[in-house]
């Protein structure tokens, strides 16, 4: 039905990010740890979802401008751990505390050195993700 009218489904993607965004603030009343429900990552608060469900939907509909509508990109390499998604979260749960994808920090206190760890890891599962896509290798359920 909605797929002969991608308009409509950008429309309904910033719809949705807007009223979860508007709801979001009034929870919060604009900030991180006072209003009425405070954001908290760790109790996934009503908050926590909505002002976080109020991005991704504005990601997906920015995507969705540039992918399917637009064609600007054609969403390589998100495309490669996309089709193996399973075999990547389960070997990242098996695998992720070992090297190369994680390794001891020598400055906890310091927000570049695990954003390399994560910018690696994550590079290193795209990658094996690649590898598998090109062998046709998909792991199903």
């Amino acid at each position: 039905m909605y797929r002969s009218k991608p308009r409509s489904i950008l429309k309904r993607f910033l719809i949705w990010s807007v009223l979860l965004g508007i709801i979001s603030a009034i929870l919060t009343l604009g900030t991180q740890n006072e209003g009425f429900i405070p954001v908290n990552k760790n109790l996934w608060s009503l908050s926590f979802v909505t002002t976080t469900s109020c991005f991704s939907f504005f990601l997906l509909g920015l995507l969705y401008y540039i992918i399917d509508m637009k064609g600007w990109w054609s969403g390589c390499p998100l495309i490669y751990p996309g089709m193996n998604s399973i075999l990547v979260y389960v070997g990242h749960s098996l695998l992720g505390s070992y090297f190369p994808f994680s390794w001891e920090m020598k400055s906890p206190t310091s927000h570049a050195e695990p954003l390399v760890q994560d910018l690696l890891g994550t590079a290193i599962w795209v990658f094996i993700a690649f590898l598998l896509f090109r062998k046709n290798i998909f792991l199903k359920i």
